[in-house]
């Protein structure tokens, strides 16, 4: 019998969560491949914990929406 244990090929995305000033809560990985815009912070949660296999460590809630470079005040 083999001893072989499959192990995760990419290490998981890091999803920062934070509620926008148009009231959506938003998940975005820290590196930009993937994310979304939710209606509650609850589905938000969701999707970050799904694409990250369930791991918490790997999903963290920002007080507040953080500026990107090309946002406009």
């Amino acid at each position: 019998m083999s001893n072989f244990v499959p192990r995760r090929i990419n290490a998981p995305y890091d999803f920062e969560i934070t509620h926008n000033p148009h009231g959506h809560w938003t998940a975005l990985d820290r590196g930009g491949l993937t994310g979304g815009t939710f209606l509650t912070r609850k589905d938000a949660m969701r999707f970050a914990l799904s694409e990250t296999g369930g791991d918490r460590r790997h999903v963290h809630v920002l007080r507040s929406a953080r500026r990107f470079a090309g946002d406009a005040r």
